[in-house]
Protein backbone atom coordinates (compact mmCIF):
# COMPACT_ATOMS: atom_id res chain seq x y z
CA UNK A 1 0.00 0.00 0.00
CA UNK A 2 2.55 2.24 0.52
CA UNK A 3 3.46 2.28 -3.27
CA UNK A 4 0.33 3.90 -3.36
CA UNK A 5 0.92 6.60 -1.03
CA UNK A 6 2.88 10.18 -2.10
CA UNK A 7 5.76 10.46 1.07
CA UNK A 8 3.57 13.20 2.65
CA UNK A 9 0.46 11.17 2.97
CA UNK A 10 2.07 8.00 4.03
CA UNK A 11 3.48 10.37 6.99
CA UNK A 12 0.52 11.75 7.79
CA UNK A 13 -1.06 8.45 7.63
CA UNK A 14 1.75 7.19 10.45
CA UNK A 15 1.33 10.47 12.11
CA UNK A 16 -2.55 9.85 13.06
CA UNK A 17 -1.16 6.28 14.16
CA UNK A 18 1.11 7.63 16.62
CA UNK A 19 -1.30 10.00 18.01
CA UNK A 20 -3.41 6.46 19.34
CA UNK A 21 -0.17 4.82 19.83
CA UNK A 22 1.41 7.21 22.17
CA UNK A 23 -1.72 8.08 23.80
CA UNK A 24 -1.25 4.60 25.22
CA UNK A 25 2.39 5.19 25.93
CA UNK A 26 1.14 8.56 27.91
CA UNK A 27 -1.08 6.67 29.83
CA UNK A 28 0.77 3.64 30.85
CA UNK A 29 4.19 4.55 30.49
CA UNK A 30 4.81 1.79 27.60
CA UNK A 31 3.34 -0.30 24.43
CA UNK A 32 3.20 2.37 21.77
CA UNK A 33 5.03 -0.36 19.82
CA UNK A 34 2.22 -2.77 19.94
CA UNK A 35 0.15 -0.41 18.28
CA UNK A 36 2.45 1.48 15.85
CA UNK A 37 4.23 -1.91 14.53
CA UNK A 38 1.37 -3.94 14.38
CA UNK A 39 -0.64 -1.51 12.35
CA UNK A 40 2.41 0.39 10.86
CA UNK A 41 3.90 -2.78 8.89
CA UNK A 42 0.71 -3.03 6.97
CA UNK A 43 1.15 0.45 5.53
CA UNK A 44 5.07 0.43 5.31
CA UNK A 45 7.73 -1.77 5.19
CA UNK A 46 8.05 -3.56 8.43
CA UNK A 47 11.84 -3.01 9.32
CA UNK A 48 11.38 0.77 8.55
CA UNK A 49 8.23 0.80 10.87
CA UNK A 50 10.35 -0.81 13.56
CA UNK A 51 13.32 1.50 13.41
CA UNK A 52 10.78 4.32 13.29
CA UNK A 53 8.79 2.98 16.42
CA UNK A 54 12.27 3.15 18.36
CA UNK A 55 12.59 6.85 17.12
CA UNK A 56 9.51 7.42 18.37
CA UNK A 57 9.82 6.03 21.43
CA UNK A 58 12.75 7.79 22.21
CA UNK A 59 10.85 11.51 21.69
CA UNK A 60 7.90 10.38 23.62
CA UNK A 61 10.02 9.55 26.26
CA UNK A 62 12.12 12.22 26.66
CA UNK A 63 8.61 14.37 26.05
CA UNK A 64 7.39 12.47 29.06
CA UNK A 65 10.18 13.52 31.43
CA UNK A 66 10.19 16.47 30.62
CA UNK A 67 6.71 16.81 31.49
CA UNK A 68 7.26 14.97 34.93
CA UNK A 69 10.77 15.80 35.98
CA UNK A 70 10.09 13.78 38.89
CA UNK A 71 10.87 10.69 36.98
CA UNK A 72 14.19 11.65 37.38
CA UNK A 73 14.02 11.21 40.84
CA UNK A 74 14.64 7.64 41.36
CA UNK A 75 17.30 6.71 38.74
CA UNK A 76 19.77 5.05 41.65
CA UNK A 77 16.76 2.80 40.82
CA UNK A 78 16.05 2.67 37.52
CA UNK A 79 19.50 3.47 36.09
CA UNK A 80 21.07 0.09 36.92
CA UNK A 81 18.05 -1.58 35.57
CA UNK A 82 17.79 0.15 32.12
CA UNK A 83 21.69 -0.33 31.87
CA UNK A 84 20.96 -4.31 32.36
CA UNK A 85 18.16 -4.04 29.89
CA UNK A 86 20.77 -3.18 27.46
CA UNK A 87 23.71 -5.24 28.41
CA UNK A 88 20.80 -8.34 27.95
CA UNK A 89 19.52 -6.91 24.63
CA UNK A 90 23.59 -7.22 23.70
CA UNK A 91 23.64 -11.10 24.68
CA UNK A 92 20.38 -11.89 23.23
CA UNK A 93 21.17 -10.26 19.92
CA UNK A 94 24.12 -12.55 20.33
CA UNK A 95 22.22 -15.87 20.70
CA UNK A 96 19.73 -14.81 18.12
CA UNK A 97 22.79 -14.85 15.31
CA UNK A 98 23.77 -18.04 16.41
CA UNK A 99 20.70 -20.32 17.10
CA UNK A 100 17.06 -21.03 16.50
CA UNK A 101 14.60 -19.40 19.25
CA UNK A 102 11.24 -20.25 17.12
CA UNK A 103 10.78 -22.54 21.04
CA UNK A 104 11.92 -19.93 23.16
CA UNK A 105 9.09 -16.91 21.18
CA UNK A 106 6.42 -19.19 21.38
CA UNK A 107 7.01 -20.38 25.47
CA UNK A 108 7.56 -16.47 25.66
CA UNK A 109 4.24 -15.77 24.45
CA UNK A 110 2.48 -18.18 26.17
CA UNK A 111 3.27 -17.10 29.48
CA UNK A 112 2.93 -13.54 29.09
CA UNK A 113 -0.61 -14.05 28.20
CA UNK A 114 -0.58 -16.40 31.25
CA UNK A 115 -0.07 -13.35 33.34
CA UNK A 116 -2.11 -11.17 31.49
CA UNK A 117 -5.08 -12.59 33.67
CA UNK A 118 -3.29 -11.65 36.70
CA UNK A 119 -3.16 -8.13 35.70
CA UNK A 120 -6.73 -8.44 33.92
CA UNK A 121 -8.20 -9.62 37.50
CA UNK A 122 -8.04 -5.25 38.03
CA UNK A 123 -6.39 -5.52 41.31
CA UNK A 124 -6.36 -2.20 43.14
CA UNK A 125 -4.74 -3.29 46.29
CA UNK A 126 -0.70 -3.49 45.59
CA UNK A 127 1.59 -5.44 48.19
CA UNK A 128 4.43 -3.11 48.24
CA UNK A 129 4.41 0.38 48.81
CA UNK A 130 6.76 3.02 47.83
CA UNK A 131 9.54 3.23 50.27
CA UNK A 132 11.07 -0.13 47.88
CA UNK A 133 11.55 2.49 45.28
CA UNK A 134 15.04 3.19 46.54
CA UNK A 135 16.26 -0.24 47.11
CA UNK A 136 17.61 -2.32 44.23
CA UNK A 137 17.99 -6.00 44.92
CA UNK A 138 18.80 -9.20 42.76
CA UNK A 139 15.82 -9.66 42.07
CA UNK A 140 15.29 -6.17 40.09
CA UNK A 141 18.77 -6.42 38.09
CA UNK A 142 17.92 -9.90 36.80
CA UNK A 143 14.35 -9.20 35.79
CA UNK A 144 16.26 -6.02 34.06
CA UNK A 145 18.72 -8.55 32.56
CA UNK A 146 16.24 -11.22 31.43
CA UNK A 147 14.01 -8.58 29.53
CA UNK A 148 16.68 -7.53 27.82
CA UNK A 149 17.64 -11.00 26.55
CA UNK A 150 14.21 -11.02 25.38
CA UNK A 151 14.29 -7.72 23.72
CA UNK A 152 17.49 -9.00 21.35
CA UNK A 153 16.21 -12.34 20.63
CA UNK A 154 12.17 -11.91 20.14
CA UNK A 155 12.00 -7.96 19.39
CA UNK A 156 10.06 -7.35 22.75
CA UNK A 157 11.60 -7.39 26.02
CA UNK A 158 8.83 -4.84 27.75
CA UNK A 159 6.48 -7.22 28.86
CA UNK A 160 8.69 -8.96 31.89
CA UNK A 161 9.86 -5.85 33.50
CA UNK A 162 6.23 -4.17 32.74
CA UNK A 163 4.58 -7.30 34.38
CA UNK A 164 7.31 -6.94 37.32
CA UNK A 165 6.79 -3.15 38.28
CA UNK A 166 3.32 -3.41 37.49
CA UNK A 167 3.24 -5.63 40.94
CA UNK A 168 5.31 -4.08 42.90
CA UNK A 169 4.32 -0.37 42.51
CA UNK A 170 1.72 1.84 42.27
CA UNK A 171 0.47 3.49 38.95
CA UNK A 172 2.12 6.25 39.74
CA UNK A 173 5.67 4.75 40.80
CA UNK A 174 5.03 2.27 37.84
CA UNK A 175 4.66 5.15 34.99
CA UNK A 176 8.01 6.77 36.73
CA UNK A 177 10.14 4.02 36.81
CA UNK A 178 9.21 2.42 33.43
CA UNK A 179 9.28 5.70 31.28
CA UNK A 180 13.36 6.26 31.92
CA UNK A 181 14.11 2.45 32.18
CA UNK A 182 12.28 2.32 28.43
CA UNK A 183 13.70 5.79 26.70
CA UNK A 184 17.25 4.33 27.80
CA UNK A 185 16.25 0.98 25.81
CA UNK A 186 15.31 3.09 23.03
CA UNK A 187 17.95 4.87 22.96
CA UNK A 188 20.35 1.87 22.85
CA UNK A 189 18.52 0.34 20.02
CA UNK A 190 18.47 3.81 18.05
CA UNK A 191 22.13 3.92 18.19
CA UNK A 192 22.29 0.90 17.20
CA UNK A 193 20.37 0.99 14.11
CA UNK A 194 22.33 4.18 12.97
CA UNK A 195 25.25 2.48 13.52
CA UNK A 196 24.08 -0.08 11.30
CA UNK A 197 22.77 2.15 8.94
CA UNK A 198 19.36 1.21 8.97
CA UNK A 199 18.06 4.26 9.86
CA UNK A 200 16.79 5.91 6.28
CA UNK A 201 15.47 9.33 5.87
CA UNK A 202 14.20 9.04 2.05
CA UNK A 203 11.27 10.60 3.19
CA UNK A 204 12.43 12.99 5.59
CA UNK A 205 8.48 13.89 6.39
CA UNK A 206 8.58 10.17 8.09
CA UNK A 207 10.81 12.28 10.80
CA UNK A 208 8.51 15.32 10.94
CA UNK A 209 4.91 14.69 11.08
CA UNK A 210 4.83 11.17 13.24
CA UNK A 211 7.48 12.75 15.85
CA UNK A 212 4.51 15.68 15.81
CA UNK A 213 1.58 13.11 16.80
CA UNK A 214 3.86 11.20 19.16
CA UNK A 215 4.16 14.97 21.18
CA UNK A 216 -0.02 15.01 20.57
CA UNK A 217 -0.53 11.76 22.10
CA UNK A 218 1.88 11.43 25.12
CA UNK A 219 0.16 15.20 25.53
CA UNK A 220 -3.40 13.25 25.87
CA UNK A 221 -2.44 10.61 27.67
CA UNK A 222 -0.52 12.46 30.85
CA UNK A 223 -3.37 14.68 31.07
CA UNK A 224 -5.64 11.86 31.76
CA UNK A 225 -3.57 9.79 33.56
CA UNK A 226 -4.54 10.92 36.77
CA UNK A 227 -8.54 10.38 36.11
CA UNK A 228 -7.61 6.83 35.42
CA UNK A 229 -8.26 4.80 38.90
CA UNK A 230 -5.55 2.38 40.20
CA UNK A 231 -8.31 -0.99 39.09
CA UNK A 232 -8.62 0.40 35.20
CA UNK A 233 -4.90 1.22 35.32
CA UNK A 234 -3.78 -2.31 36.21
CA UNK A 235 -6.72 -4.05 33.72
CA UNK A 236 -4.89 -1.72 30.74
CA UNK A 237 -1.64 -3.28 31.84
CA UNK A 238 -3.11 -6.72 31.01
CA UNK A 239 -4.22 -5.83 28.04
CA UNK A 240 -1.28 -4.59 26.70
CA UNK A 241 0.34 -7.85 27.78
CA UNK A 242 -1.95 -10.43 26.66
CA UNK A 243 -1.63 -8.31 23.14
CA UNK A 244 2.12 -8.65 23.40
CA UNK A 245 2.32 -12.06 23.92
CA UNK A 246 -0.48 -12.90 21.11
CA UNK A 247 1.26 -11.20 18.93
CA UNK A 248 4.47 -13.13 19.75
CA UNK A 249 2.15 -16.46 19.44
CA UNK A 250 1.05 -15.98 16.15
CA UNK A 251 4.06 -14.34 14.42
Amino acid sequence: MSLLMEPVQMALVLEVLAVFAHIVKGLTGFGPAIVFVSIGSVFYDPVEVIVLASVLDVVGGAYLVSLNPDFLENREYWGPIGLLMVAGAVFGSFVLSVLSVSLFEYLFGAAIVLISFWFLSGRSELDKGSEDTHQLGARDGLVGVFSGFCGGIVGMGGPPLVAYLGDKFDKGLFRAIIVPVFLMAASSRVLTYGYLGMIEIGNLWLYVFPPLGVLIGNRIGNHFFEDVEQKWFTVLIGIILMLSGIRLLIG
